[in-house]
């Protein structure tokens, strides 16, 4: 199966480099203003997480369940801060968007009773909703229900046009950052036990799509390496930087104990980017070699749920090929391809691929047994996703763009697929950035 391929640089660097349709793109922008992005996690109960949500039933415990609203905030600097003010662990089943209005399930590890939601936090609401005897963990949700406008559309776009069919599950750009898109590298060089380089990469690679201060900022750090005049230089905003070079000042030259100035969840995340990176490249050769749909002997192959989610893998052998070869071609089931870990069993294609991957990348699977503060063994990915639901309503007339349209849609997606995966289909950006990806 010949697809077409993506012309946007970022993308090819990220590993991103197929479509699944080859229609004409809309083009537009997408969170010209936060309202535009609104995400609403559905918990494992199949409830939706928004202002609605009044109470869901886990118990009477020691935990405190609550919604947290948040807009255009990063998820894990606000819950470290939260940790600390309140003392206790804040527990969230996925990380949301940051440029976006996003609802989300978070467990508190106190009682009800002891303690009050803070309220002075620009841009975030948390309204407790009841008691739960368990705290919320990584993955406890089914899905997440976009609502999305796209603006600046030069000419009304046909809405049966946009409706998507399949789509390859790519991690999205934000996992690794859009205006800075360093994440992955930052992991790679955490596995490779290159500290020093992990922090330089983090405090003082500049990207052009910065703000002015920070780019000259980290720039200026580049070139000279001067600690203590960046530690005046870096702006408030860059507030984990400025904790990173607080502590190299207090400890030269201890760039591992510099790197624990970070929330262990983001520390954690460079890691995931990096495995994730490793998947893209990964999936994007299995649908240059294979197609999203060819099961081979070796391949794992999971049946769908209802909610489109996947469930225990089968590995294909001669006896049950030609059955797994059906459900897939119905939509019963979905290859599944490896994200990588040290504890991962390559078989078939993906053997195959990932050799020559962790070849040319100089890693091996024992890298990731490297990193002792997380378990990083490996996990399974679907090929492709197809939405749960998809609505688009009819072209306007944009309001904030004059001479424009634009198109309002809504989608559920299975956890772990990524709305913007879906919407690169529709709009086949050149520039995401620049696009509001």
């Amino acid at each position: 199966m010949k697809l077409p391929k993506t012309r946007s640089r970022l993308e090819s660097d990220l590993g991103m480099i197929y479509y699944s349709t080859d229609a004409p793109p809309i083009g537009g922008r997408l969170r010209q203003v936060p309202e535009d992005f609104i995400v609403e996690e559905i918990t494992p109960e199949g409830f939706v997480v928004n202002k609605d949500l009044e109470r869901l039933n886990r118990g009477e415990g020691d935990f405190s369940l609550a919604v947290l609203e948040k807009r255009s905030r990063d998820l894990i600097p606000l819950v470290s801060m939260l940790e600390r003010r309140l003392g206790a662990q804040i527990g969230y089943a996925g990380i949301k968007d940051r440029s976006a209005v996003t609802y989300q399930l978070i467990s508190v590890g106190l009682p009800l009773v002891s303690w009050i939601p803070p309220s002075d936090i620009d841009g975030v609401s948390i309204r407790v909703i009841g008691p739960a005897r368990w705290q919320v963990r990584p993955g406890d949700l089914l899905g997440n229900r976009f609502t999305i406008v796209i603006r600046a559309i030069q000419s009304p776009p046909d809405g049966s046009a946009l409706r998507p069919g399949w789509v390859p599950n790519y991690f999205g750009h934000q996992r690794f950052g859009v205006t800075r898109p360093n994440t992955h590298r930052v992991g790679k060089l955490l596995i490779k036990g290159d500290f020093e380089g992990a922090v330089k990469e983090f405090l003082s690679s500049p990207y052009p799509g910065e703000p002015e201060d920070a780019f000259l900022a980290r720039k200026d750090l580049r070139d000279s390496w001067d600690l203590r005049r960046a530690e005046s230089s870096f702006p408030m905003s860059l507030g984990l930087e400025r904790a990173v070079i607080r502590r190299l000042l207090e400890r030269p030259g201890d760039y591992k104990g510099a790197l624990l100035a970070l929330p262990g969840d983001l520390r954690r995340l460079f890691v995931n980017a990096y495995q994730s990176y490793l998947f893209n490249l990964a999936l994007s050769r299995r649908l240059e070699e294979a197609g999203p749909f060819d099961v081979s002997e070796g391949d794992l192959v999971s049946p769908l749920d209802k909610a489109n989610l996947p469930s225990r893998p089968i590995r294909c052998d001669c006896t049950n090929l030609s059955r797994l070869r059906s459900w897939v071609a119905s939509k019963k089931a979905v290859v599944m391809v490896h994200i990588p870990g040290f504890r991962t069993r390559l078989s078939g294609i993906d053997a195959e691929i990932y050799t020559e991957i962790f070849s040319r990348e100089g890693i091996s699977q024992k890298d990731f047994a490297k990193i002792s503060e997380s378990n990083f063994e490996g996990a399974m990915r679907p090929a492709v996703f197809w939405p749960v639901s998809f609505e688009i309503g009819q072209p306007q007339v944009d309001d904030l763009n004059p001479g424009s349209f634009k198109v309002a849609l809504r989608m559920t997606l299975p956890k772990g697929c990524f709305a913007t995966m879906v919407l690169r289909e529709i709009m086949k950006p050149e520039d995401p950035a620049e696009s509001g990806f």
